[in-house]
């Protein structure tokens, strides 16, 4: 498909859309461009026919926006908080810039590929939501009342305690908030899913979530009525809670990071917090 723009000088300028099996995506931020994504481990930007896209968020961009080489800036905020928005951001503006034939490898910038077995994982057969979760088991959601379990989780006031600039930022769009004004989102549901170091969605599974994000606005602060949570501040979270929503089973597999390293497609650094 031919996709047509208007440059700079309000030219007409078309181009294709690149066809690709599938999309590595690495979520990072301009705060880790010169520490994590320069001591980045992939050697490639491509695998088997899977493009690596390095994501970043940029507030104050222009456009929703811009692909530069392998480095596609997102307009949106580049908090933590909002992670869940970039990434669902980077899941619309990737289906504009490729035809996707299979879907997406989700990862951090923060892990040590092993690229022997990234490449093995490029040929299987997938499942719609497949990830690695830490008590070692999947979940299909049989009964949606399932959701309405809920807890209080304060992983996101531990984490902003300790990095309290960035709520100064301009870039993170957070200069509104603080702990306490944070401390009123800390109710999400009781669900488990992959976990947010590394987890493949299949096409149909962007697409349901694109669809959700959408109708609440892509606000990570929305309250959720039928949980009487906010299910949005945790990406992880987020996801699992989209997809049981919808009726999408996750499926563990104890290959993703870390379980023995060279068994797995990367291991964990957490580098650089």
């Amino acid at each position: 498909m031919d996709i047509t723009e208007k440059s700079s000088d309000n030219k007409s300028v078309t181009f294709s859309k690149k066809d690709v099996d599938g999309i590595i995506l690495i979520l990072s931020c301009q705060k880790h461009r010169n520490t994590r994504l320069k001591e980045f481990s992939l050697s490639k930007t491509n695998y088997n026919n899977w493009e690596v896209i390095y994501v970043i968020g940029d507030i104050f961009l222009k456009k929703n926006y811009i692909l530069e080489g392998n480095f596609l800036y997102i307009r949106c905020e580049d908090s933590y908080l909002h992670l869940l928005k970039k990434l669902v951001l980077s899941m619309k503006s990737i289906n504009e810039l490729f035809n996707v034939k299979e879907g997406i490898l989700r990862c951090g910038d923060d892990l040590i590929f092993n690229e022997d077995n990234l490449l093995e994982f490029t040929k299987y057969t997938k499942y719609d939501y497949w990830g690695q979760s830490p008590i070692k088991t999947g979940f299909k959601c049989f009964n949606k009342s399932f959701l309405k379990r809920v807890r209080s989780d304060n992983f996101m006031i531990d984490y902003y305690k300790n990095h309290i600039e960035d709520f100064a930022n301009p870039q993170n769009g957070l200069t509104n908030m603080d702990i306490s004004t944070l401390s009123k989102y800390t109710i999400r549901p009781n669900i488990y899913g992959a976990a947010g170091v590394i987890f493949y969605l299949s096409n149909k599974a962007c697409d349901i979530i694109i669809r959700h994000m959408e109708k609440i606005k892509f606000n990570i602060f929305a309250y959720d009525v039928y949980t009487k949570s906010y299910p949005y501040t945790i990406e992880d979270c987020g996801i699992s809670f989209i997809m049981y929503a919808n009726n999408i089973e996750y499926v563990d597999g104890q290959f993703f990071y870390d379980t023995p390293y060279k068994n797995t497609i990367a291991r964990h650094t957490n580098k650089y917090k």
